[in-house]
């Protein structure tokens, strides 16, 4: 039986557990996941991250959600793995690059004290697939930010939306062969959107930063608020930056926050 330190961090809400590959080389990644990810019979958490130092001399993280499916890219995780290389002294550049399944990203940090307080992701550029997709009768935008998104805006509350029950459907829709995250989101001001999201593989969540993002360059492309936006979610709320030009990349800002630290016998 082997002992694996973690760690538990999370980005508005969105918690993880965050394993150094490099010091615990896990052979079944995916199951781990599955196991532990229970927050009733394991550590709990919205999946596991892990890191590892790559040959480039970068670092590379990689997302696995609650079903064991591998994500692309997580914009709350990035944020809580640049906290740990920061302040482990495992990587003390800033701007930080991190190495993800969906391209390298660059994020420059906010250090108090020693102590990294959050992070501008550079998310790359976004892609616009369809402004006026529809699926299952709902009309959204289709969105790459790495990984896909279905935004869907609405004049209500999101609190008030059926997620849990339409969710699912949309994200194991065939018009999404390879699943989707979905969102809702209402127009609150020119400055301010309220969303809630869908995670692929992981279900509601508290918080997403890539689906924050893509919903923001939704809102953009379409006219519906400024170029700087906030995004609310239940768990907090990221400021979006995005001029509006598919040429240019998409900013993610927001807090990394460190929860503890355990050890697991597996």
């Amino acid at each position: 039986m082997n002992k694996i330190t973690f760690d538990k961090l999370h980005g508005l809400g969105n918690d993880y557990i965050y394993i150094d590959l490099d010091k615990y080389p896990l052979a079944d990644i995916a199951q781990f996941a599955r196991q532990y990810s229970d927050r009733r019979k394991g550590i709990g958490g919205d999946g596991v991250i892990t890191y590892n130092r790559e040959p480039s001399g970068h670092y590379k993280m990689r997302i696995f959600n609650l079903d064991g499916s591998e994500g692309l890219m997580c914009g709350n995780a990035i944020r809580c793995v640049a906290k740990l290389l920061y302040e482990r002294e495992l990587d003390r550049s800033n701007p930080m690059t991190i190495e993800t399944q969906s391209g390298d990203k660059i994020l420059a940090l906010t250090i108090e004290g020693g102590k990294v307080l959050a992070a501008r992701v550079d998310m790359g550029l976004p892609r616009l697939l369809e402004a006026g997709k529809e699926v299952q009768g709902i009309e959204g935008s289709y969105v790459s930010v790495g990984n896909p998104h279905f935004i869907h805006f609405i004049e209500s509350d999101p609190d008030d939306y059926p997620l849990a029950d339409i969710g699912p459907r949309i994200e194991h829709d065939p018009a999404f062969p390879d699943g989707v995250n979905y969102e809702v989101a209402q127009i609150k001001d020119p400055h301010t959107i309220k969303m809630r999201v869908w995670e692929r593989g992981s279900g509601l969540t508290q918080a997403c930063g890539t689906g924050a993002t893509a919903t923001a360059v939704a809102a953009i492309a379409l006219g519906l608020v400024a170029h700087k936006v906030q995004v609310e979610m239940p768990g907090g709320a990221l400021i979006i930056e995005w001029s509006g030009k598919e040429s240019d990349p998409v900013y993610m800002t927001g807090p990394a926050t460190y929860v503890y630290q355990g050890i697991v016998t597996i």
